[in-house]
């Protein structure tokens, strides 16, 4: 199974600590970024296969990740996963009218997380369904 590279944009370190874990015990590549800014300029530096991207940040918030990647083509392919604790009526609605490709709600399920970020990476990153 190919492992992808993932860009965690998250400023709360115990979350960005915990996504980062969970990822790479899955065998996954993570890149993190503590805010939007540096999140922006290390997605432009390693091109990462998905983007999972925090919206209250200081510096340059979610919602400003999306509308800055989404302006070029390239990043226009490249999935961009809202994991957020906005999980109020419309705040799906609004990360995904910006550019999101979905929005996860903070608390993260940490049985559920990797499945649920693999399923926007497609076949070749998929982790087969384990026996037993």
């Amino acid at each position: 199974m190919t492992k992808a590279t993932i860009l965690v944009i998250e400023d709360d370190d115990a979350s960005r600590q915990l996504v980062t874990y969970l990822l790479e015990a899955a065998g996954h590549r993570v890149l993190a970024a503590e805010n939007g800014a540096v999140g922006v300029r290390v997605a432009l530096a390693e091109s990462p296969d998905i983007i999972l991207c925090d919206l209250q940040m200081p510096v340059m918030n979610g919602y400003e990740v999306a509308r800055s990647l989404r302006t070029s083509m390239i990043w226009r392919v490249v999935p961009l996963v809202a994991v957020t604790a906005f999980s109020m009526p419309g705040d799906r609605e609004k990360a995904l009218d910006v550019g999101f490709n979905e929005h996860l709600s903070k608390p993260i399920t940490p049985e559920t997380f990797v499945q649920q970020v693999e399923a926007f990476l497609g076949p070749p990153f998929n982790t087969p369904p384990t026996e037993g």
